[in-house]
């Protein structure tokens, strides 16, 4: 059986998009009939234990944790490279296996020098493409652009769009968007009542936020008091931030922000929402992108409330079927997208709640994923 190690520096499992992104892929890989390894952080709310693993995956501490604190802060720092190194190797690396970082870029340097001994495949997962104006520092600019070249490096890639995957047009790659799987929690029907919408944010923030309060401010009286919206990973201080204390006072009943949250709660609030409300401007940064949100929420029914950019409302969301598609960004076109969701009626609803189910079951679910990732590592393996 071939091994496949993923490598990175997130918390897993469940500690954020990036975490999410990862189990699925693995999930798949494991359906496909690899033997997957994960080398990471370890989020000890759901690996307690000195046994890590996580539906039948072995997880590996990738930190520095014995010797004393200075030493442990330096191979966690500096000399991290060093770390990632000594954590490979215990694995006993060999060229019949295949390992898929996540890495800045002198991990990924320290990655690549090993794979010219072991003779390892190497898998790349570009999942975002930032441009210049997206960066305030320098050093972040350029670490970035490295990183992003080293892409070329790879024998595979799973870009998260086609953008990205243009950008490497001599290296071999497979489209991916973020899985999900549908069997993992129960899918319940949505009740009838006011609508509850959410948005949730996470990572470099590529969402029009201001627009969508401001826009979610524009509503009569009648249409706040007949919703609820939903917020997750914003604070209270950055919705009064950008609205005045007149909207925020006729809102503060429908708004509801929540403050960190297990993750049995989170999937009990998408059981119960109806809508997930999201609004992004058009750049090179969101066209790049594609929010793993969108997939996630669509496997509990949620309809997608989305303005049009990117792979998701090109190639998977349907207007009127699975979604509501609007076009433009500013608070006037997310007011006239709510007043939408707004006033569709109930049993038409039901009938977009359950297209959102079908794309979840359909394209996003990984089980769809599993034969054309092994398809293409396989391929990787015939050219030897």
């Amino acid at each position: 059986m071939r091994r496949v190690i993923i490598c990175g520096l997130f918390k897993y499992p469940r500690g954020g998009a990036l975490a999410n992104y990862i189990q699925y892929l693995a999930s798949a890989l494991q359906t496909a009939g690899y033997q997957v390894e994960i080398l990471s952080y370890i989020n000890p709310e759901f690996c307690s234990s000195d046994l890590y693993e996580y539906k039948n995956v072995s997880i590996h501490e990738i930190s520095c944790k014995k010797g004393p604190k200075p030493l442990r802060r330096l191979m966690n720092g500096k000399l991290f490279p060093i770390t990632l190194e000594n954590g490979l190797k215990k694995l006993k690396l060999s060229e019949n296996d295949v390992v898929i970082p996540s890495f800045s870029v002198l991990p990924l340097k320290s990655l690549f020098k090993l794979k010219n001994k072991y003779g390892f495949k190497t898998v790349g997962i570009p999942l975002e493409w930032f441009s210049d104006e997206d960066f305030s520092n320098d050093y972040y600019r350029r670490e970035f652009r490295e990183r992003f070249a080293m892409n070329q490096n790879h024998d595979l890639l799973f870009p998260i769009s086609h953008l990205i995957s243009e950008q490497f047009p001599n290296v071999p790659s497979l489209i991916l968007p973020p899985m999900t799987d549908t069997h993992e929690f129960p899918f319940v029907e949505k009740k009838e009542g006011p609508y509850e919408f959410i948005f949730s944010a996470n990572g470099k923030m590529k969402d029009a936020l201001p627009e969508m309060l401001q826009g979610t401010a524009m509503l009569s009286d009648e249409q706040i008091g007949s919703m609820k919206l939903h917020l997750t990973g914003v604070k209270e201080e950055t919705v009064r931030e950008i609205l005045d204390e007149t909207d925020f006072e006729r809102l503060k009943d429908t708004l509801i922000v929540h403050n960190w949250m297990q993750y049995d709660e989170l999937i009990a609030l998408y059981q119960r929402v109806h809508y997930l409300f999201l609004a992004r401007k058009t750049c090179q940064m969101t066209l790049a992108n594609f929010p793993s949100k969108v997939p996630e929420a669509m496997t509990y029914g949620i309809v997608p409330v989305v303005s049009r950019v990117g792979d998701y409302t090109k190639y998977y969301l349907e207007d009127n079927v699975n979604s509501l598609i609007f076009d433009g960004y500013d608070k006037k076109a997310c007011y006239e997208s709510l007043c939408r969701a707004l006033e569709v009626p109930f049993s038409d609803y039901q009938k977009l709640s359950h297209g959102a189910r079908k794309c979840a079951e359909d394209r996003f679910d990984y089980r769809n994923w599993s034969e054309p990732i092994k398809d293409k590592i396989e391929s990787l393996y015939k050219k030897d």
